[in-house]
């Protein structure tokens, strides 16, 4: 909305009334402590603009029209966040990383495509229709479903076939048959799949309520949902999903498994390496954190831990990691399997263990102390595939992160 001349001049001459109270405080401060005391930078008040500058409170300045609208963490680049508004998690079917939000800005069609899936599924339809005028082409079709499928769980569980234009159908639940065709049942019942989905939405509803409040920033957030998932679920030692990660990247094939071990979690409370990676991708993803996963090779018996010896054996030395970055834009390492096998290696010996986080918010220089890795590359993005150039595209972690 436009400010009025009246609105503006009010404005000024309230800021020019508080600039001037400002010096006058500093003034007063610097009197009553004296000369003498050597000063570090926290004792210095922050910059204002001299009194002097302002001369008539008549003049109009250039007003950024939105400088009144206050929102708490930057809340407005990630999305609206239900924790910062209401105190109180509640369940987004729309959230995507917003790293992924950034790569979709110039695809505004195919990101509209992969929201209107998440909320179809969200809502149980069987049929739904995109949003918008326009017919929507093939490519930007598969482009939103892959945002779709990259962003939820419960997007890897349907196949969608479409019907008319703008028109399609969701089948929940599809059987893979041993040459890798779908085979889609005809006669789905729709009351189980929204048991089941509804189950997992409480479950991450739940989670995140019961681990993390309104003054978490993004990440505490990162660190509380990880401790409390590596804490409540168990890591089943998948050998054949774990073997693929030196063929293809095996983040891709859970995505395209429509398998629904992550939809059952509730119930089972065990995922394989890169469904428990999944996981945790999505629920930083309903807690607006932008992050990123991440793909890295060792050399050959180069890493630190004796209870790694059978996953980097089964692997080949691939191993896949998050990076989670802050409000700042700094970056961090954060190995949520690593943290959950070395949890599993302590329980050996004391059941009610806790994680130590150990391996949460680790520098590159950190990481590196854990195994040498060759290279990097984004393993999970739009438009970035796993044969990019070394660590290419990989943001820089140059801290720990000790909070």
């Amino acid at each position: 909305m436009k400010k009025t001349e009246n609105t503006r001049q009010n404005c000024n001459l309230k800021r020019g009334i508080s600039l001037l109270l400002s010096f006058m405080m500093s003034f007063a401060f610097l009197m009553a402590n004296g000369c003498d005391k050597v000063k570090t930078i926290d004792d210095y008040p922050e910059v204002q603009v001299p009194v002097e500058e302002i001369t008539d409170v008549e003049v109009t300045p250039v007003v950024d029209e939105d400088e009144e609208v206050v929102v708490a963490k930057e809340t407005i680049n990630r999305g609206y966040d239900s924790i910062y508004d209401t105190g109180t998690f509640v369940f987004n079917p729309e959230a995507v990383n917003p790293a992924i939000k950034e790569e979709m800005k110039n695809k505004e069609t195919s990101y509209k495509v992969g929201i209107d899936i998440l909320n179809a599924i969200h809502e149980h339809k069987t049929e739904f229709e995109l949003s918008g005028d326009d017919e929507v082409d093939e490519l930007d079709f598969n482009r939103g479903f892959k945002l779709a499928r990259t962003t939820s769980p419960m997007a890897t569980c349907v196949d969608i076939t479409m019907v008319d234009t703008n028109k399609y159908k969701i089948n929940y639940f599809p059987a893979v048959s041993a040459d890798g065709s779908i085979e889609l049942d005809e006669d789905t019942d729709m009351s189980e799949v929204e048991n089941r989905l509804n189950a997992f939405e409480e479950y991450v509803t739940e989670m995140i309520n019961n681990n993390i409040t309104a003054d978490d920033d993004y990440m505490q957030r990162a660190k509380k949902i990880y401790k409390a998932l590596i804490e409540d679920i168990e890591l089943v030692h998948d050998t054949e999903i774990l073997g693929k990660a030196n063929l293809s990247n095996p983040m891709y094939d859970i995505r395209d498994s429509y398998d629904t071990d992550i939809i059952d979690v509730p119930e089972t409370k065990k995922l394989n390496h890169y469904q428990f990676l999944f996981l945790y991708d999505y629920f930083l993803s309903e807690l607006n954190v932008e992050h990123y996963v991440v793909l890295g090779r060792t050399l050959e018996k180069e890493y630190a831990y004796d209870w790694l010896d059978e996953d980097m054996e089964s692997t080949g030395g691939i191993w896949a990691w998050m990076i989670v970055a802050d409000e700042d834009n700094n970056f961090y390492n954060c190995d949520i399997l690593m943290d959950e096998l070395l949890l599993d290696e302590q329980r050996k010996t004391k059941e009610d263990y806790e994680s130590d986080m150990a391996f949460f918010g680790m520098s590159d220089k950190t990481r590196s102390e854990s195994f040498n890795y060759v290279g990097g590359y984004l393993a999970v993005t739009m438009t970035n595939n796993t044969a990019g150039n070394g660590s290419s595209g990989v943001p820089k972690c140059e801290n720990d992160y000790n909070k």
